[in-house]
C-alpha cells in the first residue's frame, strides 16, 4: 500500500483538519442521503427476496431461471447464494453504520455515495421485477445501469480517499497537526472499522455484479435463440476484458492503490463458473461442444487462480515493503536521538 505521508499537495487551510479532528464527533442529523441509503437498502433487500427467493414475479425464482437459461458463463448456484448473501450483510451493516454520528457526514458518505447507492439499489429493483418476469432487454439495461452506478461508486470513493490523504499530510507539512494525531480511518485500508464499514460492501457488490453483466449478455442471446458461437465469443472477450481491468487495480501504483476486494470477487466468480463447467448441465451439453465447453472452463479457471496468485502476491510484496520502511524510519528516529548533528549528517553520508 503506498505510505499516505508521500502525498503532499498543496489544499485550501480551510478545509485542512484542526488538532481536535481525528476525535470530533459529528453532532449533525441524518440528511436525505443518508435515509435514502436505508431506504435503498431495505427496497433491493425486500424485492430480492421475494422475487429472486420466493419468484413472486413472473412466478419463478432466479434459480429456475438461471436453470433455464443456462450459459457458459453460469457459476454455480452455490456461489450465487455465497455472494449475495455477504452482499446483503455487508450493506445492511454500511446502511446502520451510515446513519451513526461518527461516519454519516463524512465525505466517504455524503460526498462518494450520496444518493448513487439509492439509485444502485433501485436498479436492482427493476432487474429483479424484469427477470423475474422474463423481459430479458429491460432486465439486461437495468443490470447495466447498476453495474455502471457501483462502479461510480467505487471511482468516487477513491478520489475522497486521495483528498483526505492530500488534506492529513499537507497539515502535518504545515505543521497544523502532529503525525501522530494525522488521522487515517477514512482512508486506511483493513483492519480499520471505517473500511468494513463503508467501503467494504460496495467493492463485493460491483465485483459480483461485474460477473453478473456477462452473464446477463449471455442470458439475452440465448433467450434472443442466438446462435451458439455468438454467446461463446461475448464470453471470450467478456472475460479477458475484466480480468484486465482487475490486474490494473492490483498493479496500480497510485495512493490508496492496489484495491484487493473487487479483484478477488470477480475471482471467486471466475471460479464458480469453472465449477459449474466440470460438469454441465444437460441444457448446456444440448446447446454447446465439448471443445467450447473446456474452453471457457479453462479460461475461467485460469483467470480466477490468476487473480488470486497475483493478490496474494501483491499484498504480500507490499507488506513486506512497508515493513521494511517502519523499521528503517524507526532505525533512524534511534539514530538522531543517540548522535549529535555532526554524527548524524555522517551517518547520512555514509549511507
Amino acid at each position: 500500500m503506498e505510505d499516505p505521508t508521500n502525498v503532499i499537495e498543496a489544499v485550501d487551510s480551510s478545509s485542512l483538519p484542526s488538532k481536535d479532528a481525528n476525535i470530533k464527533i459529528s453532532s449533525s442529523k441524518c440528511n436525505m442521503n443518508n435515509y435514502l441509503n436505508v431506504l435503498g437498502f431495505v427496497l433491493g433487500l425486500v424485492t430480492s427476496y421475494l422475487g429472486g427467493i420466493l419468484g413472486w414475479f413472473g412466478g419463478k425464482s432466479n434459480v429456475e431461471l438461471n436453470n433455464q437459461y443456462q450459459t457458459l458463463v453460469t457459476p454455480s448456484p452455490v456461489y450465487f447464494q455465497y455472494a449475495w448473501g455477504l452482499i446483503f450483510i455487508s450493506e445492511g451493516f454500511f446502511a446502520i453504520a451510515q446513519c451513526l454520528p461518527k461516519y454519516r457526514d463524512t465525505p466517504m458518505v455524503q460526498k462518494s455515495i450520496g444518493c448513487a447507492y439509492f439509485l444502485a439499489s433501485s436498479a436492482q429493483v427493476a432487474w429483479t421485477i424484469t427477470f423475474g418476469y422474463e423481459l430479458m432487454i429491460v432486465a439486461f439495461v437495468s443490470m447495466l445501469l447498476l453495474c455502471i452506478t457501483l462502479l461510480f461508486i467505487l471511482y468516487r470513493q477513491w478520489t475522497v480517499v486521495i483528498d483526505e490523504m492530500k488534506k492529513v499530510n499537507t497539515a502535518i507539512r504545515l505543521g497544523d497537526i502532529d503525525e501522530s494525531e494525522a488521522d487515517y480511518s477514512l482512508t486506511a485500508p483493513p483492519p480499520k472499522p471505517s473500511y468494513w464499514l463503508l467501503r467494504f460492501p460496495f467493492a463485493v457488490h460491483a465485483g459480483w455484479i461485474s460477473i453478473c453483466t456477462p452473464l446477463m449478455i449471455s442470458v439475452l442471446l440465448v433467450s434472443l435463440q442466438c446462435d451458439e458461437s455468438i454467446e461463446l465469443w461475448a464470453a471470450v472477450i467478456c472475460l479477458p476484458l475484466l480480468f484486465g481491468v482487475c490486474m490494473g487495480l492490483l498493479l496500480r501504483e497510485e495512493p490508496g492503490a492496489p484495491s484487493y476486494v473487487y479483484p478477488l470477487t470477480v475471482a471467486f466468480g471466475c471460479i464458480g463458473i469453472c465449477w459449474e463447467l466440470y460438469a454441465p448441465s444437460q441444457v448446456i451439453l444440448a446447446r454447446h461442444d465439448e471443445s467450447s465447453i473446456s474452453l471457457m472452463k479453462n479460461l475461467s479457471g485460469f483467470c480466477g487462480v490468476c487473480l488470486i496468485v497475483v493478490v496474494v502476491s501483491r499484498f504480500t510484496v507490499l507488506f513486506m515493503r512497508d515493513q521494511m520502511v517502519k523499521f528503517k524510519k524507526k532505525d533512524d528516529d534511534i539514530v538522531e536521538e543517540t548522535m549529535d548533528e555532526d554524527e548524524i549528517e555522517a551517518y547520512y553520508v555514509a549511507a
